[in-house]
């Protein structure tokens, strides 16, 4: 189980137009911008500043 941790919204987005998420959950991870919005349901919230 992975400890609770914060990923950054990236302006990268998926087909559907959800964006990245830029996090570093674990050493070996090979891609540090992932398109995870859509497959998690442990995300409590998510923010953009602009």
């Amino acid at each position: 189980m992975l400890k609770k941790h914060i990923g950054t919204v990236s302006d990268n987005k998926n087909i559907n137009g959800l964006s990245f998420v830029i996090q570093h959950a674990y050493p070996y991870q090979l891609h540090y911008e992932e398109d995870i919005l859509e497959s998690r349901n442990d995300i409590v919230g998510h923010y953009r500043i602009s």
